[in-house]
């Protein structure tokens, strides 16, 4: 899984990231010569032309287009070993961005025209779109020092934060090497500078505390251990470091997110699949919605983050996209979600929720 790419790209490729990791790599203790750490023993990696070689447990590990594959065996929603056939090949590929990202979409099955092309007009759209979240929300986790986006996929916040010229250096970790790929593509379009690694948010290949900042969006429902994912973030976040998440809601009046089926979440887990085949001929793996209540269980038996939970807003952008009438009830959701005396009611029937939090300095008992 984790052999060396041989092509010069990869190499040019190591030296731009190499030069990126620069005004971190005056933060990371002397000899080590990355910012990321063996996701095994989390010992030390240094650099060569083509892989990343831990000092202590002695793996190596290789890359594609400059990015280290980090991941290590476990449950994901993708094939490693395809993936990284994939990325390989994208790598390769001499296309302008829009092309570059209509080609991995093309490459799904059942996808026709206009799905590939929607979508595809979504991830280059995304940037500016974000940069109300960036201003808002997510300010404080996005200013920080060293702020991780974990599930970054095409690498769309870290786009959008070098528009905004932030403050704090972000970095992408992903488990997907070929949006890793668009990524980086993605973000020098933007004038950033690509950090990015593969890995699992389940063993994160940063060091203890590396981090003042973990964004994560729509992830935590794909992640096969969430308490696994939480624990993981708690140990690479630094005390006084922010926390920014979001999900969409289990228990949702509004159809299922990810395959547009309604009543899904009301269903028991192990139920679910069957039912949005049954509703639809999706497949429905490796997303396991939950409640507000779930990630605030985990959040304070598993980490020493002290979080609270945002009821966000239909956002005005989607709305304008809405018939009259939905358009109508959105606006009248948004109006009553606001009121504190509500706040139970649409915590449990909201279509998302956000959850930020900063890690305390006593650890959880």
């Amino acid at each position: 899984m984790h052999s060396p790419p041989n092509s010069r790209n990869d190499v040019r490729s190591s030296a731009t990231s190499a030069e990126a990791l620069s005004p971190i790599l005056s933060r990371v203790p002397a000899g080590q010569t990355s910012i990321w750490r063996c996701p095994r023993c989390h010992g030390a990696l240094a650099c060569s032309k083509a892989t990343l070689d831990c000092r202590r447990c002695g793996h190596a590990y290789g890359q594609v287009d400059g990015i280290p594959d980090l991941r290590v065996p476990g449950e994901s929603w993708i094939d490693f070993e395809e993936d990284l056939a994939t990325a390989r090949e994208v790598a390769a590929l001499d296309l302008p961005l829009e092309d570059l990202v209509r080609a991995v979409y093309a490459r799904r099955s059942g996808w026709d025209e206009d799905l590939i092309g929607m979508r595809t007009r979504q991830v280059l759209a995304a940037p500016e779109r974000l940069h109300g979240d960036i201003s808002g929300w997510l300010a404080e986790a996005t200013s920080q020092d060293v702020w991780l986006d974990l599930g970054c996929g095409p690498g769309m916040l870290l786009a959008a934060a070098a528009d905004m010229k932030r403050p704090g250096s972000g970095i992408g970790v992903d488990v997907s090497m070929t949006w890793l790929v668009v990524a980086r593509r993605l973000i020098l379009a933007h004038g950033g500078r690509p950090i990015l690694a593969a890995g699992l948010g389940e063993a994160l290949p940063l060091a203890d505390g590396a981090l003042s900042g973990v964004v994560s969006l729509d992830v935590i429902e794909h992640v096969d251990r969430p308490d696994a994912y939480l624990r993981e973030i708690d140990r690479v976040t630094r005390p006084g470091g922010r926390l920014a998440l979001s999900t969409p809601n289990r228990f949702s009046l509004a159809p299922e997110p990810h395959v547009m089926v309604w009543g899904v979440g009301l269903l028991p887990h192990r139920y679910q699949a069957r039912y949005v085949a049954w509703r639809s001929g999706k497949s429905y793996v490796s997303t396991c919605l939950m409640s507000s209540i779930g990630p605030r269980r985990i959040l304070k038996r598993c980490t020493n983050f002290a979080a609270r939970i945002i009821i966000p807003p239909v956002p005005e952008d989607e709305i304008r996209r809405f018939s009259p009438t939905k358009a109508r009830l959105a606006r009248l959701y948004n109006s009553l979600s606001g009121e504190v005396a509500l706040r139970a009611v649409f915590l449990l029937i909201g279509p998302f929720f956000r959850i930020t939090g900063v890690k305390e300095t006593s650890l959880p008992a």
